[in-house]
């Protein structure tokens, strides 16, 4: 009605966090091989993809779990300053993405498939499968912070909290549940920084994960990767409610 005082409202936001424990692990992987000759870059990357495909079944990673994600080839016409105009050599790489659910797996899998000729590990990225159950715990959880903080602020003015008017929820960004983030594992060169276009994989080096030969530090190696920590869930809401007089 036209002149009719506005309806007394208080609005709220709220947000509530959550720990989980992951209950799987992705391993991303590749395969890198160069040389002058298309052909052979080829055929080197398809010999170290074949032998690292082989790994898997001894592990029991069942065929959904085992993915080619990507495959690259690039020429190299050689430094900006010195271009050629045919290429000098190709880089052929094959992607892959690994699902693991048993975390004891990880340090002996990442040995074997590095042993097989692999030489890129580009993340480990510790996840929860079920962020929907976990997602709705939370929001849960923002919902009753808002009432309980709209509560005690209209006892504070004397009100009485009525019905929600509008409900706004903020945009999910649990990106480790949603299949993001993670532990990072880097490689390192011997070369010189200023030539990383021309950085041999042979030369390269895994950092972090390594074959250990004496059986404590191996299975101490073992623990610390097989220990994700818990993966943060959050939720954020916004409530208007309206308020009566006592």
């Amino acid at each position: 009605m036209a002149g009719a005082a506005e309806q007394p409202s208080i609005e709220v936001s709220a947000m509530s966090e959550i720990q989980v424990v992951p209950d799987e692990v992705i391993l991303y992987l590749a395969a890198h091989t160069r040389d002058k000759h298309l052909s052979i870059a080829k055929r080197d990357n398809d010999e170290v993809t074949t032998a690292v495909m082989e790994v898997f079944p001894r592990y029991q990673i069942p065929d959904e779990d085992i993915k080619i994600t990507d495959l690259d080839l690039t020429p190299d016409y050689g430094q900006f300053n010195s271009r050629s105009e045919t290429p000098i050599a190709y880089d052929f790489v094959r992607s892959m993405r690994i699902r693991l659910t048993n975390f004891d797996h990880i340090e002996p899998l990442l040995s074997d498939v590095i042993q097989a000729g692999l030489n890129d590990v580009k993340r480990i990225h510790f996840r929860v499968s079920n962020q929907r159950k976990y997602q709705f715990e939370a929001r849960k959880l923002a919902m009753t912070y808002a009432r309980e903080k709209a509560v005690h602020l209209t006892e504070l003015t004397n009100m009485k909290l009525g019905s929600p008017l509008r409900i706004e929820e903020g945009i999910e960004s649990n990106w480790d549940a949603g299949g993001f983030g993670g532990t990072m594992v880097r490689m390192e060169s011997d070369r010189p920084q200023g030539d990383q276009q021309q950085i041999q994989p042979e030369k390269t080096k895994l950092m972090l994960v390594a074959l250990q030969k004496d059986k404590t530090k191996d299975e101490k190696s073992a623990r610390i990767l097989a220990a994700p920590g818990q993966i943060t869930i959050s939720a954020q809401v916004t409530v208007k409610f309206a308020m009566t007089p006592e």
